[in-house]
Protein backbone atom coordinates (compact mmCIF):
# COMPACT_ATOMS: atom_id res chain seq x y z
CA UNK A 1 0.00 0.00 0.00
CA UNK A 2 1.03 3.20 -1.08
CA UNK A 3 1.18 6.43 1.30
CA UNK A 4 -1.61 7.88 -0.24
CA UNK A 5 -3.97 5.12 0.77
CA UNK A 6 -6.80 5.34 2.53
CA UNK A 7 -8.39 2.71 4.53
CA UNK A 8 -11.70 4.19 4.66
CA UNK A 9 -11.93 4.35 0.55
CA UNK A 10 -10.62 0.51 0.11
CA UNK A 11 -13.75 -1.32 -1.48
CA UNK A 12 -13.39 -5.69 -1.38
CA UNK A 13 -16.22 -7.77 -2.64
CA UNK A 14 -17.63 -10.98 -2.69
CA UNK A 15 -19.28 -11.32 -5.76
CA UNK A 16 -20.83 -15.15 -4.84
CA UNK A 17 -20.75 -14.25 -1.15
CA UNK A 18 -22.45 -17.24 -0.05
CA UNK A 19 -23.75 -17.20 3.18
CA UNK A 20 -20.76 -14.56 3.88
CA UNK A 21 -17.82 -16.55 5.07
CA UNK A 22 -15.05 -14.29 3.37
CA UNK A 23 -17.09 -10.83 3.96
CA UNK A 24 -17.13 -11.84 7.97
CA UNK A 25 -13.25 -13.18 8.15
CA UNK A 26 -12.43 -9.71 5.89
CA UNK A 27 -14.54 -8.01 8.45
CA UNK A 28 -11.93 -9.23 11.66
CA UNK A 29 -8.99 -7.94 9.17
CA UNK A 30 -10.41 -4.69 8.26
CA UNK A 31 -11.01 -4.18 12.23
CA UNK A 32 -7.20 -4.97 12.90
CA UNK A 33 -6.48 -2.70 10.17
CA UNK A 34 -8.34 0.29 11.74
CA UNK A 35 -7.27 -0.17 15.20
CA UNK A 36 -3.68 0.16 14.22
CA UNK A 37 -4.37 3.52 12.71
CA UNK A 38 -6.04 4.60 15.74
CA UNK A 39 -9.54 4.05 15.48
CA UNK A 40 -11.87 2.99 18.14
CA UNK A 41 -12.95 -0.82 17.59
CA UNK A 42 -17.11 1.09 17.31
CA UNK A 43 -15.77 3.77 14.93
CA UNK A 44 -14.46 1.62 12.99
CA UNK A 45 -17.52 -0.78 12.55
CA UNK A 46 -19.32 1.74 10.94
CA UNK A 47 -16.68 2.59 8.25
CA UNK A 48 -16.39 -0.99 7.53
CA UNK A 49 -20.20 -1.95 7.09
CA UNK A 50 -20.65 1.69 4.96
CA UNK A 51 -17.17 1.69 3.20
CA UNK A 52 -15.78 -1.29 2.66
CA UNK A 53 -17.53 -4.46 2.42
CA UNK A 54 -19.79 -5.79 -0.65
CA UNK A 55 -21.29 -9.06 -1.73
CA UNK A 56 -23.40 -10.30 -4.39
CA UNK A 57 -25.51 -13.71 -4.80
CA UNK A 58 -27.99 -15.17 -6.58
CA UNK A 59 -29.60 -17.17 -3.75
CA UNK A 60 -32.24 -15.39 -1.37
CA UNK A 61 -31.63 -17.55 1.81
CA UNK A 62 -27.91 -17.19 1.22
CA UNK A 63 -28.06 -13.51 1.42
CA UNK A 64 -30.36 -13.41 4.58
CA UNK A 65 -27.62 -15.36 6.01
CA UNK A 66 -24.59 -13.52 5.32
CA UNK A 67 -27.01 -10.72 5.97
CA UNK A 68 -27.52 -12.20 9.30
CA UNK A 69 -23.04 -12.83 9.43
CA UNK A 70 -22.36 -9.78 9.26
CA UNK A 71 -24.42 -7.62 11.85
CA UNK A 72 -23.36 -10.41 14.05
CA UNK A 73 -20.05 -10.03 13.79
CA UNK A 74 -20.46 -5.81 13.80
CA UNK A 75 -22.46 -7.11 16.98
CA UNK A 76 -19.67 -8.32 18.18
CA UNK A 77 -17.41 -4.73 18.30
CA UNK A 78 -19.95 -2.39 18.52
CA UNK A 79 -23.20 -3.09 20.97
CA UNK A 80 -24.89 -0.25 19.53
CA UNK A 81 -24.52 -0.87 15.78
CA UNK A 82 -28.11 -2.77 15.60
CA UNK A 83 -29.63 0.75 16.45
CA UNK A 84 -28.00 2.66 13.80
CA UNK A 85 -30.23 1.32 11.23
CA UNK A 86 -26.54 0.90 8.72
CA UNK A 87 -27.66 -0.23 5.21
CA UNK A 88 -25.26 -3.40 4.56
CA UNK A 89 -23.97 -3.26 0.71
CA UNK A 90 -24.98 -6.96 0.46
CA UNK A 91 -27.82 -7.55 -2.31
CA UNK A 92 -29.41 -10.30 -4.20
CA UNK A 93 -28.73 -10.70 -7.79
CA UNK A 94 -32.44 -8.69 -9.40
CA UNK A 95 -34.34 -11.49 -11.67
CA UNK A 96 -37.41 -10.79 -13.55
CA UNK A 97 -39.09 -8.06 -12.46
CA UNK A 98 -42.16 -7.91 -14.62
CA UNK A 99 -41.15 -4.38 -15.48
CA UNK A 100 -41.56 -2.66 -19.42
CA UNK A 101 -40.39 0.02 -20.92
CA UNK A 102 -44.21 2.11 -20.63
CA UNK A 103 -43.77 1.18 -17.14
CA UNK A 104 -40.35 3.08 -16.68
CA UNK A 105 -41.78 5.95 -18.62
CA UNK A 106 -44.46 6.34 -16.10
CA UNK A 107 -42.71 6.23 -13.52
CA UNK A 108 -43.28 9.63 -10.77
CA UNK A 109 -39.59 10.28 -10.71
CA UNK A 110 -37.56 13.66 -11.14
CA UNK A 111 -33.91 12.84 -12.46
CA UNK A 112 -31.36 15.51 -13.13
CA UNK A 113 -31.14 14.36 -16.67
CA UNK A 114 -34.46 12.43 -17.37
CA UNK A 115 -33.94 11.21 -20.75
CA UNK A 116 -30.44 9.41 -19.66
CA UNK A 117 -31.99 8.39 -16.49
CA UNK A 118 -34.46 6.65 -18.45
CA UNK A 119 -32.13 4.99 -20.85
CA UNK A 120 -30.03 3.48 -18.16
CA UNK A 121 -33.29 2.35 -16.43
CA UNK A 122 -34.03 0.46 -19.29
CA UNK A 123 -30.52 -0.86 -19.72
CA UNK A 124 -31.12 -2.17 -15.78
CA UNK A 125 -34.63 -3.81 -16.30
CA UNK A 126 -33.10 -5.59 -19.98
CA UNK A 127 -29.74 -7.20 -17.81
CA UNK A 128 -31.19 -8.48 -14.95
CA UNK A 129 -34.16 -9.89 -16.80
CA UNK A 130 -32.28 -12.83 -16.43
CA UNK A 131 -30.49 -11.93 -12.99
CA UNK A 132 -31.17 -14.84 -11.45
CA UNK A 133 -29.11 -17.08 -13.90
CA UNK A 134 -26.51 -15.09 -14.52
CA UNK A 135 -26.05 -13.38 -11.44
CA UNK A 136 -22.39 -11.52 -10.75
CA UNK A 137 -21.63 -11.97 -14.31
CA UNK A 138 -23.93 -9.22 -15.38
CA UNK A 139 -21.68 -6.53 -16.47
CA UNK A 140 -22.35 -2.69 -16.76
CA UNK A 141 -21.15 0.38 -18.46
CA UNK A 142 -21.63 4.11 -18.85
CA UNK A 143 -24.74 4.08 -16.35
CA UNK A 144 -24.79 7.33 -14.76
CA UNK A 145 -25.75 6.42 -11.01
CA UNK A 146 -25.60 9.91 -9.31
CA UNK A 147 -28.24 10.74 -11.50
CA UNK A 148 -30.42 7.52 -10.96
CA UNK A 149 -30.10 7.62 -7.04
CA UNK A 150 -30.92 11.58 -6.97
CA UNK A 151 -34.01 10.48 -8.98
CA UNK A 152 -34.96 7.63 -6.28
CA UNK A 153 -34.19 9.85 -3.55
CA UNK A 154 -37.32 11.64 -4.17
CA UNK A 155 -40.65 10.94 -1.64
CA UNK A 156 -42.35 9.98 -4.92
CA UNK A 157 -43.59 6.28 -4.21
CA UNK A 158 -44.80 4.05 -6.98
CA UNK A 159 -45.60 0.33 -7.82
CA UNK A 160 -42.24 -0.18 -8.63
CA UNK A 161 -40.33 1.82 -6.83
CA UNK A 162 -38.49 -1.07 -4.68
CA UNK A 163 -37.18 -3.36 -7.37
CA UNK A 164 -35.82 -0.05 -9.38
CA UNK A 165 -33.92 0.99 -6.25
CA UNK A 166 -32.55 -2.36 -6.18
CA UNK A 167 -31.72 -2.81 -9.67
CA UNK A 168 -29.72 0.76 -9.02
CA UNK A 169 -28.06 -0.41 -6.48
CA UNK A 170 -26.89 -3.54 -7.46
CA UNK A 171 -26.11 -2.77 -10.66
CA UNK A 172 -24.02 0.48 -9.09
CA UNK A 173 -21.89 -2.53 -7.72
CA UNK A 174 -21.45 -4.09 -10.57
CA UNK A 175 -20.05 -1.61 -12.71
CA UNK A 176 -17.95 0.08 -9.79
CA UNK A 177 -14.32 -1.28 -9.81
CA UNK A 178 -12.65 -2.53 -6.50
CA UNK A 179 -9.14 -2.47 -4.78
CA UNK A 180 -9.48 -5.93 -3.72
CA UNK A 181 -12.16 -9.12 -4.95
CA UNK A 182 -12.58 -12.79 -3.16
CA UNK A 183 -14.50 -15.34 -3.69
CA UNK A 184 -15.13 -18.97 -3.41
CA UNK A 185 -17.18 -19.39 -6.92
CA UNK A 186 -19.67 -22.21 -8.08
CA UNK A 187 -18.09 -25.05 -9.97
CA UNK A 188 -20.07 -25.76 -12.91
CA UNK A 189 -18.84 -27.73 -15.98
CA UNK A 190 -20.53 -26.69 -19.45
CA UNK A 191 -22.75 -29.50 -19.44
CA UNK A 192 -24.79 -28.30 -16.23
CA UNK A 193 -25.21 -24.83 -17.04
CA UNK A 194 -28.94 -24.11 -18.57
CA UNK A 195 -29.63 -22.76 -21.84
CA UNK A 196 -29.44 -18.82 -20.53
CA UNK A 197 -26.17 -19.60 -18.65
CA UNK A 198 -24.63 -21.50 -21.36
CA UNK A 199 -25.41 -19.31 -24.46
CA UNK A 200 -24.09 -16.11 -22.01
CA UNK A 201 -20.38 -18.09 -21.04
CA UNK A 202 -20.29 -18.43 -24.68
CA UNK A 203 -20.55 -15.26 -25.79
CA UNK A 204 -18.74 -13.27 -23.28
CA UNK A 205 -16.64 -15.39 -21.76
CA UNK A 206 -15.55 -17.60 -24.63
CA UNK A 207 -12.14 -18.22 -23.17
CA UNK A 208 -13.46 -19.85 -19.44
CA UNK A 209 -16.87 -21.53 -20.80
CA UNK A 210 -15.43 -25.12 -20.00
CA UNK A 211 -16.81 -24.33 -16.20
CA UNK A 212 -18.12 -21.49 -14.30
CA UNK A 213 -14.83 -21.32 -12.10
CA UNK A 214 -13.36 -19.99 -14.68
CA UNK A 215 -15.70 -17.62 -16.02
CA UNK A 216 -15.52 -15.95 -12.68
CA UNK A 217 -12.02 -15.76 -12.36
CA UNK A 218 -12.35 -13.75 -15.84
CA UNK A 219 -15.12 -11.59 -14.11
CA UNK A 220 -13.20 -10.97 -10.93
CA UNK A 221 -10.22 -9.38 -13.08
CA UNK A 222 -12.58 -7.29 -14.82
CA UNK A 223 -14.08 -6.09 -11.73
CA UNK A 224 -11.21 -4.66 -9.83
CA UNK A 225 -8.46 -2.06 -10.39
CA UNK A 226 -5.52 -2.48 -12.18
CA UNK A 227 -3.81 -1.50 -9.26
CA UNK A 228 -5.85 -4.32 -7.17
CA UNK A 229 -6.37 -8.35 -6.43
CA UNK A 230 -8.20 -11.00 -6.52
CA UNK A 231 -8.22 -13.76 -4.67
CA UNK A 232 -9.81 -16.99 -5.21
CA UNK A 233 -10.40 -20.95 -4.50
CA UNK A 234 -11.16 -23.08 -7.67
CA UNK A 235 -10.12 -26.52 -9.07
CA UNK A 236 -6.68 -27.01 -10.58
CA UNK A 237 -7.72 -27.99 -13.74
CA UNK A 238 -7.68 -24.47 -15.37
CA UNK A 239 -3.69 -24.65 -15.01
CA UNK A 240 -3.32 -27.56 -17.03
CA UNK A 241 -6.10 -28.54 -19.29
CA UNK A 242 -6.65 -27.95 -22.78
CA UNK A 243 -9.56 -26.55 -22.62
CA UNK A 244 -8.23 -23.72 -20.14
CA UNK A 245 -5.52 -22.50 -22.22
CA UNK A 246 -6.86 -19.29 -23.72
CA UNK A 247 -7.57 -18.81 -20.36
CA UNK A 248 -3.85 -19.49 -19.31
CA UNK A 249 -2.97 -16.53 -22.02
CA UNK A 250 -4.50 -14.35 -20.35
CA UNK A 251 -3.46 -15.38 -16.95
CA UNK A 252 0.02 -15.25 -17.83
CA UNK A 253 -0.28 -11.35 -18.81
CA UNK A 254 -1.24 -10.63 -15.65
CA UNK A 255 0.74 -11.37 -12.40
CA UNK A 256 0.49 -14.39 -9.64
CA UNK A 257 1.21 -13.25 -6.69
CA UNK A 258 1.21 -16.55 -4.92
CA UNK A 259 -0.77 -19.82 -5.02
CA UNK A 260 -1.72 -22.56 -2.35
CA UNK A 261 -1.81 -25.35 -5.21
CA UNK A 262 -3.62 -27.36 -2.61
CA UNK A 263 -4.70 -30.89 -4.30
CA UNK A 264 -7.51 -33.26 -2.56
CA UNK A 265 -8.72 -33.18 0.80
CA UNK A 266 -8.17 -29.43 1.43
CA UNK A 267 -11.09 -29.71 3.52
CA UNK A 268 -11.01 -33.41 4.84
CA UNK A 269 -13.28 -31.25 7.98
CA UNK A 270 -16.32 -31.08 5.81
CA UNK A 271 -16.38 -34.73 3.87
CA UNK A 272 -13.09 -35.88 2.47
CA UNK A 273 -13.49 -34.34 -1.10
CA UNK A 274 -10.93 -35.82 -4.05
CA UNK A 275 -11.63 -32.67 -5.94
CA UNK A 276 -8.18 -31.14 -6.93
CA UNK A 277 -8.53 -27.32 -5.47
CA UNK A 278 -5.90 -24.69 -5.71
CA UNK A 279 -6.09 -21.11 -3.97
CA UNK A 280 -4.47 -17.88 -5.16
CA UNK A 281 -3.61 -14.18 -5.87
CA UNK A 282 -3.47 -12.36 -9.02
CA UNK A 283 -3.22 -8.71 -9.79
CA UNK A 284 -4.36 -7.83 -13.54
CA UNK A 285 -1.07 -5.64 -13.96
CA UNK A 286 1.72 -7.18 -15.61
CA UNK A 287 4.53 -6.89 -13.35
CA UNK A 288 7.42 -7.69 -15.62
CA UNK A 289 9.90 -10.54 -13.79
CA UNK A 290 8.07 -11.10 -10.85
CA UNK A 291 8.77 -14.07 -9.02
CA UNK A 292 5.42 -15.64 -7.37
CA UNK A 293 5.44 -17.73 -4.35
CA UNK A 294 3.99 -21.08 -5.14
CA UNK A 295 3.23 -23.49 -2.46
CA UNK A 296 3.20 -27.42 -3.27
CA UNK A 297 0.61 -29.26 -0.83
CA UNK A 298 -0.80 -32.11 -3.24
CA UNK A 299 1.43 -34.30 -1.95
CA UNK A 300 0.37 -34.47 1.91
CA UNK A 301 -2.42 -36.09 2.48
CA UNK A 302 -4.73 -34.55 4.74
CA UNK A 303 -6.10 -30.80 5.55
CA UNK A 304 -4.08 -30.67 8.84
CA UNK A 305 -0.66 -31.00 7.19
CA UNK A 306 -1.59 -28.60 4.82
CA UNK A 307 -2.61 -26.31 6.94
CA UNK A 308 0.77 -26.88 8.98
CA UNK A 309 2.98 -27.11 6.34
CA UNK A 310 1.39 -23.68 5.24
CA UNK A 311 2.25 -22.08 8.54
CA UNK A 312 5.65 -23.31 8.34
CA UNK A 313 6.11 -21.36 4.73
CA UNK A 314 4.43 -18.08 6.47
CA UNK A 315 7.04 -18.26 9.76
CA UNK A 316 10.17 -19.08 7.13
CA UNK A 317 11.09 -22.03 7.95
CA UNK A 318 13.10 -24.42 5.64
CA UNK A 319 10.49 -25.70 2.90
CA UNK A 320 10.91 -27.98 0.07
CA UNK A 321 7.22 -27.31 -1.77
CA UNK A 322 8.17 -23.59 -1.95
CA UNK A 323 9.05 -22.41 -5.43
CA UNK A 324 9.28 -19.06 -6.53
CA UNK A 325 9.22 -18.43 -10.59
CA UNK A 326 8.37 -16.04 -13.04
CA UNK A 327 5.49 -16.53 -15.42
CA UNK A 328 7.35 -15.98 -18.60
CA UNK A 329 8.51 -19.88 -17.67
CA UNK A 330 5.05 -20.81 -18.13
CA UNK A 331 5.20 -19.29 -21.73
CA UNK A 332 7.62 -21.43 -22.49
CA UNK A 333 6.32 -24.63 -22.34
CA UNK A 334 3.39 -25.85 -25.03
CA UNK A 335 0.25 -24.95 -23.59
CA UNK A 336 1.55 -22.80 -21.18
CA UNK A 337 1.23 -25.27 -18.28
CA UNK A 338 1.46 -23.25 -14.52
CA UNK A 339 4.06 -25.13 -13.58
CA UNK A 340 5.67 -23.43 -11.00
CA UNK A 341 7.72 -26.44 -10.20
CA UNK A 342 9.74 -27.40 -12.73
CA UNK A 343 13.25 -27.02 -13.35
CA UNK A 344 15.46 -24.43 -15.59
CA UNK A 345 17.33 -27.18 -17.19
CA UNK A 346 13.90 -28.67 -18.05
CA UNK A 347 12.09 -25.90 -19.69
CA UNK A 348 15.25 -25.29 -21.61
CA UNK A 349 14.47 -28.90 -22.97
CA UNK A 350 10.87 -27.56 -23.97
CA UNK A 351 12.62 -24.66 -25.58
CA UNK A 352 15.54 -26.82 -27.92
CA UNK A 353 13.34 -30.10 -28.06
CA UNK A 354 11.17 -31.39 -30.68
CA UNK A 355 7.56 -31.46 -29.89
CA UNK A 356 6.52 -35.16 -30.14
CA UNK A 357 4.54 -35.16 -33.01
CA UNK A 358 6.78 -33.64 -35.21
CA UNK A 359 8.64 -36.55 -34.87
CA UNK A 360 6.11 -39.74 -35.11
CA UNK A 361 2.46 -39.66 -35.67
CA UNK A 362 -0.06 -40.31 -32.33
CA UNK A 363 -3.51 -41.11 -33.15
CA UNK A 364 -6.48 -42.24 -31.52
CA UNK A 365 -8.47 -44.85 -32.90
CA UNK A 366 -12.20 -46.70 -32.97
CA UNK A 367 -15.34 -45.73 -31.20
CA UNK A 368 -17.51 -48.99 -31.45
CA UNK A 369 -20.66 -46.72 -29.59
CA UNK A 370 -21.08 -50.21 -27.57
CA UNK A 371 -17.84 -52.02 -26.28
CA UNK A 372 -20.36 -54.44 -24.39
CA UNK A 373 -22.19 -55.41 -27.97
CA UNK A 374 -18.75 -55.41 -30.08
CA UNK A 375 -16.05 -56.45 -27.87
CA UNK A 376 -14.89 -60.01 -25.70
CA UNK A 377 -11.91 -60.89 -24.56
CA UNK A 378 -10.69 -63.22 -26.83
CA UNK A 379 -10.89 -66.83 -24.75
CA UNK A 380 -14.77 -66.00 -24.90
CA UNK A 381 -14.96 -66.50 -28.74
CA UNK A 382 -14.14 -69.75 -30.55
CA UNK A 383 -10.55 -69.55 -31.60
CA UNK A 384 -10.08 -70.09 -35.49
CA UNK A 385 -12.68 -67.23 -35.92
CA UNK A 386 -9.79 -64.89 -34.65
CA UNK A 387 -7.41 -63.58 -36.76
CA UNK A 388 -4.12 -62.35 -34.56
CA UNK A 389 -1.89 -61.69 -37.39
CA UNK A 390 -3.89 -59.05 -39.46
CA UNK A 391 -0.93 -56.94 -41.53
CA UNK A 392 -3.73 -54.54 -43.50
CA UNK A 393 -7.06 -53.95 -43.47
CA UNK A 394 -7.23 -56.17 -47.59
CA UNK A 395 -5.73 -58.73 -45.39
CA UNK A 396 -8.25 -59.15 -42.25
CA UNK A 397 -11.18 -58.80 -45.21
CA UNK A 398 -9.64 -61.84 -47.33
CA UNK A 399 -8.98 -63.77 -44.00
CA UNK A 400 -12.83 -63.88 -43.23
CA UNK A 401 -12.27 -63.90 -39.84
CA UNK A 402 -15.11 -62.09 -37.65
CA UNK A 403 -13.06 -61.28 -34.26
CA UNK A 404 -9.32 -59.26 -34.35
CA UNK A 405 -7.14 -57.59 -31.63
CA UNK A 406 -8.11 -54.68 -30.23
CA UNK A 407 -6.09 -52.04 -28.25
CA UNK A 408 -8.14 -50.44 -25.40
CA UNK A 409 -5.40 -49.45 -23.19
CA UNK A 410 -5.78 -51.44 -20.19
CA UNK A 411 -4.20 -51.39 -16.85
CA UNK A 412 -0.86 -50.37 -15.94
CA UNK A 413 2.01 -52.24 -17.99
CA UNK A 414 5.61 -51.06 -19.40
CA UNK A 415 6.92 -52.62 -22.49
CA UNK A 416 4.40 -55.06 -23.46
CA UNK A 417 1.07 -56.39 -22.89
CA UNK A 418 -2.59 -55.53 -22.15
CA UNK A 419 -3.84 -58.13 -25.22
CA UNK A 420 -6.90 -58.89 -23.56
CA UNK A 421 -9.63 -58.07 -26.24
CA UNK A 422 -10.90 -58.79 -29.47
CA UNK A 423 -13.54 -56.84 -31.56
CA UNK A 424 -15.64 -57.62 -34.32
CA UNK A 425 -14.71 -56.31 -37.09
CA UNK A 426 -15.80 -58.71 -40.29
CA UNK A 427 -15.91 -57.48 -43.76
CA UNK A 428 -14.07 -54.03 -42.45
CA UNK A 429 -15.94 -53.50 -39.71
CA UNK A 430 -19.47 -53.27 -41.57
CA UNK A 431 -21.90 -53.93 -38.60
CA UNK A 432 -19.70 -51.17 -36.32
CA UNK A 433 -19.44 -48.63 -39.60
CA UNK A 434 -23.20 -49.21 -40.17
CA UNK A 435 -24.13 -49.22 -36.25
CA UNK A 436 -26.82 -46.25 -35.51
CA UNK A 437 -29.51 -45.34 -32.61
CA UNK A 438 -33.16 -45.62 -33.04
CA UNK A 439 -33.36 -42.10 -34.47
CA UNK A 440 -30.64 -42.94 -37.53
CA UNK A 441 -27.94 -41.24 -35.67
CA UNK A 442 -24.02 -42.70 -36.14
CA UNK A 443 -23.24 -44.12 -32.65
CA UNK A 444 -19.96 -45.45 -34.09
CA UNK A 445 -17.07 -43.36 -34.79
CA UNK A 446 -14.31 -45.18 -37.07
CA UNK A 447 -11.07 -42.51 -36.85
CA UNK A 448 -7.93 -43.23 -39.18
CA UNK A 449 -8.67 -46.86 -40.28
CA UNK A 450 -5.27 -46.48 -42.47
CA UNK A 451 -3.83 -47.01 -39.04
CA UNK A 452 -5.24 -50.03 -38.58
CA UNK A 453 -3.52 -52.96 -38.04
CA UNK A 454 -0.03 -51.30 -37.91
CA UNK A 455 3.09 -52.08 -35.78
CA UNK A 456 2.63 -49.25 -32.63
CA UNK A 457 3.58 -47.79 -29.40
CA UNK A 458 0.49 -47.34 -26.72
CA UNK A 459 -0.56 -46.18 -23.62
CA UNK A 460 -3.76 -46.38 -21.58
CA UNK A 461 -5.84 -42.76 -22.02
CA UNK A 462 -6.80 -43.25 -17.64
CA UNK A 463 -4.22 -43.67 -15.52
CA UNK A 464 -4.46 -43.20 -11.48
CA UNK A 465 -0.61 -43.45 -11.19
CA UNK A 466 2.54 -43.31 -13.38
CA UNK A 467 2.62 -43.58 -16.92
CA UNK A 468 2.89 -46.69 -19.24
CA UNK A 469 3.66 -46.92 -22.64
CA UNK A 470 4.17 -50.30 -24.27
CA UNK A 471 4.71 -51.98 -27.71
CA UNK A 472 1.88 -52.98 -29.70
CA UNK A 473 2.82 -55.76 -32.21
CA UNK A 474 0.80 -56.13 -36.48
CA UNK A 475 -2.65 -57.29 -36.21
CA UNK A 476 -4.31 -55.14 -33.95
CA UNK A 477 -7.23 -52.64 -33.89
CA UNK A 478 -7.12 -49.50 -31.44
CA UNK A 479 -9.46 -47.72 -29.51
CA UNK A 480 -10.43 -44.21 -28.72
CA UNK A 481 -8.78 -44.94 -25.11
CA UNK A 482 -5.73 -46.91 -26.44
CA UNK A 483 -3.97 -44.22 -28.43
CA UNK A 484 -0.96 -45.22 -30.49
CA UNK A 485 1.99 -43.69 -31.82
CA UNK A 486 3.33 -44.62 -35.72
CA UNK A 487 5.87 -43.74 -37.28
CA UNK A 488 7.98 -44.52 -40.76
CA UNK A 489 10.91 -45.86 -38.71
CA UNK A 490 10.49 -48.78 -36.25
CA UNK A 491 13.79 -47.66 -34.40
CA UNK A 492 12.28 -43.97 -33.71
CA UNK A 493 9.15 -45.48 -31.95
CA UNK A 494 11.81 -48.25 -29.71
CA UNK A 495 13.67 -45.31 -28.80
CA UNK A 496 10.73 -43.43 -28.00
CA UNK A 497 9.28 -45.85 -25.84
CA UNK A 498 12.52 -46.24 -23.84
CA UNK A 499 12.45 -42.28 -23.15
CA UNK A 500 8.71 -42.34 -22.68
CA UNK A 501 9.02 -45.30 -19.90
CA UNK A 502 11.41 -43.21 -17.48
CA UNK A 503 10.97 -41.72 -14.47
CA UNK A 504 11.78 -38.28 -16.26
CA UNK A 505 9.15 -38.93 -19.25
CA UNK A 506 6.49 -40.00 -16.28
CA UNK A 507 7.68 -36.54 -14.62
CA UNK A 508 7.00 -34.58 -17.69
CA UNK A 509 3.85 -35.77 -18.37
CA UNK A 510 2.85 -34.91 -14.74
CA UNK A 511 3.58 -31.48 -15.96
CA UNK A 512 1.58 -31.05 -19.18
CA UNK A 513 -1.30 -32.54 -17.44
CA UNK A 514 -1.78 -34.13 -14.35
CA UNK A 515 -4.80 -35.19 -14.00
CA UNK A 516 -5.56 -39.28 -14.46
CA UNK A 517 -6.41 -38.60 -18.46
CA UNK A 518 -3.34 -38.64 -20.83
CA UNK A 519 -4.74 -37.36 -24.03
CA UNK A 520 -3.12 -37.74 -27.32
CA UNK A 521 -3.12 -34.07 -27.52
CA UNK A 522 -1.06 -33.81 -24.38
CA UNK A 523 1.29 -36.57 -25.41
CA UNK A 524 1.82 -34.76 -28.42
CA UNK A 525 3.94 -32.34 -26.59
CA UNK A 526 6.50 -34.12 -25.05
CA UNK A 527 9.81 -32.29 -25.92
CA UNK A 528 11.76 -35.00 -27.73
CA UNK A 529 15.59 -35.00 -27.24
CA UNK A 530 17.62 -37.31 -29.50
CA UNK A 531 20.74 -38.14 -28.26
CA UNK A 532 22.92 -39.85 -30.95
CA UNK A 533 25.69 -40.49 -28.90
CA UNK A 534 23.19 -43.28 -26.99
CA UNK A 535 20.31 -43.71 -29.28
CA UNK A 536 22.00 -47.35 -30.56
CA UNK A 537 22.02 -47.96 -26.59
CA UNK A 538 18.50 -47.01 -25.52
CA UNK A 539 17.20 -48.92 -28.51
CA UNK A 540 18.74 -52.20 -27.54
CA UNK A 541 17.65 -51.83 -23.93
CA UNK A 542 14.11 -50.89 -25.06
CA UNK A 543 14.12 -53.74 -27.40
CA UNK A 544 15.70 -56.26 -24.19
CA UNK A 545 12.72 -55.11 -21.81
CA UNK A 546 9.85 -55.59 -25.04
CA UNK A 547 11.25 -59.25 -25.17
CA UNK A 548 11.16 -59.46 -21.32
CA UNK A 549 8.12 -58.54 -20.82
CA UNK A 550 6.73 -60.55 -23.93
CA UNK A 551 7.54 -63.70 -22.47
CA UNK A 552 6.14 -62.92 -18.75
CA UNK A 553 2.43 -62.02 -20.59
CA UNK A 554 2.48 -65.04 -22.93
CA UNK A 555 3.45 -67.40 -20.53
CA UNK A 556 0.27 -66.08 -18.31
CA UNK A 557 -3.11 -67.79 -18.59
CA UNK A 558 -4.34 -64.53 -20.61
CA UNK A 559 -1.38 -64.70 -22.96
CA UNK A 560 -3.07 -66.33 -26.31
CA UNK A 561 0.08 -68.50 -27.43
CA UNK A 562 2.84 -71.12 -25.36
CA UNK A 563 0.70 -70.85 -21.80
CA UNK A 564 0.97 -74.47 -20.89
CA UNK A 565 0.85 -74.12 -17.10
CA UNK A 566 1.60 -71.45 -14.83
CA UNK A 567 5.57 -71.03 -14.38
CA UNK A 568 5.56 -70.88 -10.73
CA UNK A 569 4.44 -74.47 -11.04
Amino acid sequence: MNSDFVLQELKLIDPSMGSGHILVYAFDVLIQLYVAEGFRERDAVELILRNNLYGLDIDKRAFQLAYFALMMKARQYSRRILNKHIKLNVYTVPGEAGISESDIKLLPMNFPDQEKAFEDLETLVTNFKYGSDLGSLIEFKDIDFENLKSGLNTENISLFDDDIRKMVCVGELLQQKYDIAVTNPPYMGSSGMNKILSDFVKKYFPNSKSDLFGVFMERLEKMVKSSGYYSMITQHAWMFLSSFEKLRNKINKQTIVNMLHLGTRAFEEIGGEVVQTTAFVISPADYKNYSGSYVRLVDFENHKLKEEKTVAVIEKENTDYLYTTTQNNFTKIPGQPISYWVSENLIHDFVIGKRMDEVVTPKVGLQTGDNNYFLREWWEVEHDKIKFDAKSIPDAVESGKKWFPYNKGGSFRRWYGNYDYVVNWENDGQEIRNFVDDKGKQRSVVRNPSYYFKEAITWSDVTSGNFSIRYREIGSLFDSTGPSIFSVSRNDRIYLLGLLNTPVGNYVFKILNPTIHMHVGYASLFPTLINLSIRDRVINISKKCIDIAKEDWLCSETGWTNFKKHPLI
